[in-house]
């Protein structure tokens, strides 16, 4: 019986750490339109931690959680040294949302949980 409470736990843990969804966008002006690329991220296969990944053109997003919390950053090739990064908590409706802005091209990052 201790077993089965056991697994049970282990399994609603697990569970409830994929709950968070993440999406990366960007977006580009190319003379007077707006090119929009969304996809969603991808979470890792580590043991004990959290994360989601993504490559979009020349933009990399990446989304780690420890416990409640959680590390969200936008970084920009070709040296992915430049960018943006968020530490914190998700909102009160359980969102989180990161940008980077440059003249012609917007990234954003969105999660909820």
């Amino acid at each position: 019986m201790k077993l089965l409470g056991l697994t049970s736990l282990l399994l609603l843990t697990s569970i409830s750490s994929f709950a968070i969804e993440c999406t990366g966008e960007r977006r580009e002006l190319i003379g007077t339109e707006v090119k929009v690329t969304r996809e969603s991220l991808v979470h890792q296969n580590i043991p004990g931690l959290v994360k989601l990944t993504l490559d979009i053109d020349e933009a990399y997003y990446s989304v780690t959680q420890h416990d409640d919390s959680i590390i969200a950053m936008i970084t920009l090739g070709p040296d992915y040294t430049n960018g943006n990064l968020f530490k914190g908590d998700f909102d009160s409706n359980g969102r989180m949302r990161l940008s980077s802005v440059s003249a012609r091209k917007t990234y954003i990052l969105e999660c909820t949980k």
